[in-house]
Formats: structure tokens, sequence, C-alpha cells
């Protein structure tokens, strides 16, 4: 047997259990964290959409300040070990976000 192949224990997948009844509720628990995850980044994005409005000429400050804040609150842990969920999210909304700011290749991160 090849010494480099990982036995399935190697990787232990990680639940959330319902300590009640024992049920497995780890894809409700993870779909409610991303409907929270997604107010929180509409939030982000309304908010710099009105920072826009008030001053264009700070496009490319706004644009950093949101993707970076987006990224923090959607990115590595935003859901616990079930992060990788997150991520179509997150890279959805950044794309929201260039969008809304009409951002071009020259500002993107």
């Amino acid at each position: 047997m090849n010494e480099e192949k990982k036995d399935q224990d190697d990787f232990p997948i990680q639940k959330a259990i319902e300590p009640e009844t024992g049920r497995d509720i780890t894809y409700e628990v993870i779909t409610s964290r991303l409907k929270d995850l997604e107010i929180i980044a509409d939030d982000l994005i309304k908010r710099a959409i009105k920072e826009y409005k008030q001053n264009p000429k700070r496009k490319k400050d706004i644009y950093e300040k949101t993707y970076w804040e987006i990224h923090q609150k959607l990115g590595m842990g935003s859901i616990g070990p079930a992060t990788a969920a997150a991520g179509p999210l997150m890279y959805g909304k950044l794309e929201e976000l260039e969008s809304v700011l009409e951002i071009d290749d020259t500002y993107k991160i």
C-alpha cells in the first residue's frame, strides 16, 4: 500500500449536530450563515455606493476599502470549518462591488 495515500480518518468531517436530537443540522447552519454573510456584504456595498455618490473622486479608495472588508468578513473563518462554502458568495459580491462602482481592470485588486 502506498504510504502517501491518506486514510479517510486523516480528514475528519466536521458536522453541526443538534444536541437534543443528535440530528445533523450542518446544512441548515451553513445556509443560515451564508444568508447572514450576504446581508453583511450587501450592507458594505450599499455603504460603498453611498460614499461613492458623495465623493466620486475617491472611487479607488472606496473600492479597495470595501473589497478588503468583504474579503475579511466572507473569507477565511467566516463559517468556521465550512469556509469554502462562502467562497462563491464572496467572489460574487466582489464582482457586484466592481460592477456598481464601475471598476475597470486598472483598479482591480
